[in-house]
């Protein structure tokens, strides 16, 4: 069970035969453990996946927004990597409780949660501290004002890009990779302009950004877009409503969910799980994203210079060559045999 729940299992008493709110949930036993009325909202497809068998499905629910819950006795969230992504949530959770009930925040030391005081504050006169263990912490402010009622549209930001060829216009929410700008790796391997081919999938891809501009650049090629994230999934599909742009957006664990054959696959992939660096995800990736290339199917990926991609991508790939580098990143190109 991970850590963030034993905290919340060793105040059982707090929580036992209540009606719940939790927020970005691990992927373990807890609602199984701990006996109470339980909704959980998560923006993690892989928590959402691996909790499915757990939970009726309109207990679990997967979205860019918070369920609304009537009658709550109390609302949790797990301290998310970006703390605006919990300022965020912590939004949308506070209107749903009425006065006098507690808002809880746990998560890791390391990972943010020392900042829950500030974060709790505005909800409450005054946040507590109440457990500190398996280097997590737990706190709670009972909820003694009225919250301001949730809108989208005040947590959205609209900005444009400039591109030497283009003009691009962005959707994005809290904790989206690189909100609100466009990151120094995709904007390198927006500077390749070598043509794509036929069907083509954008593995994690945020907000949308490397499907619009080269879908712009290659008009014959139809474009999919995946992401883990409910957020970004919904910010993709703004983008592209924005940008007039037409293609296919849906959620997956990694691949999980991809089933077609393509001829490119591009990628910013990501090499984080929560707070601390993991290549897993992107290992993975390359061990797998040959069942979905069709032969002489390029993947095309930028990754910061210092992770040892290129060993990995020819053990499951093929030859690997650098298209472009800066002192930071680099864009990588393989092509499967065949």
């Amino acid at each position: 069970m991970d850590n963030t729940s034993q905290i919340l299992e060793r105040s059982a008493e707090l929580f036992s035969g209540q009606r719940l709110l939790l927020v970005n949930p691990a992927a373990d036993t807890l609602t199984r453990s701990l006996a109470a009325d339980w909704t959980l909202w998560s923006w993690d497809f892989s928590v959402a996946h691996g909790l499915a068998n757990q939970l009726p499905a309109d207990k679990l629910v997967f979205s860019h927004l918070c369920p609304a819950v009537d009658a709550l006795d109390a609302a949790i969230l797990v301290m998310p990597k970006a703390i605006e992504r919990a300022e965020y949530a912590l939004a949308q959770m506070a209107p749903l409780l009425a006065a006098g009930k507690p808002l809880y925040l746990v998560g890791e030391k390391k990972g943010g949660v020392t900042r829950a005081e500030r974060l709790l504050s505005q909800f409450g006169a005054r946040p507590e501290k109440l457990d500190s263990a398996r280097h997590c912490q737990l706190w709670r402010v009972v909820v003694d004002r009225v919250a301001k009622p949730f809108n989208l549209q005040d947590w959205q930001q609209h900005y444009t890009l400039e591109l030497a060829d283009q003009k691009i216009d962005l959707l994005s929410l809290p904790g989206v990779f690189s909100h609100g700008r466009l990151d120094e790796g995709s904007e390198l391997l927006l500077e390749e302009h070598s043509a794509l081919r036929g069907k083509v999938l954008d593995f994690g891809c945020g907000s949308g950004v490397l499907s619009i501009a080269l879908a712009r650049r290659n008009p014959d090629c139809q474009f999919e877009l995946v992401d883990v994230d409910a957020l970004a999934i919904y910010c993709a599909e703004q983008s592209l409503k924005l940008n007039d742009v037409e293609a296919q957006v849906y959620a997956s664990d990694g691949l999980s969910e991809v089933h077609g054959r393509y001829t490119s696959v591009i990628s910013n992939p990501p090499f984080h799980t929560g707070i601390r660096q993991d290549t897993s995800i992107a290992e993975r990736f390359f061990s797998q994203v040959t069942r979905n290339l069709q032969p002489r199917g390029e993947l095309r990926i930028v990754a910061n210079g210092f992770l040892r991609y290129p060993p990995l991508i020819e053990q499951h790939i093929g030859p690997c060559q650098v298209l472009r580098e800066n002192n930071r990143f680099k864009v990588y190109s393989a092509v499967v045999p065949g």
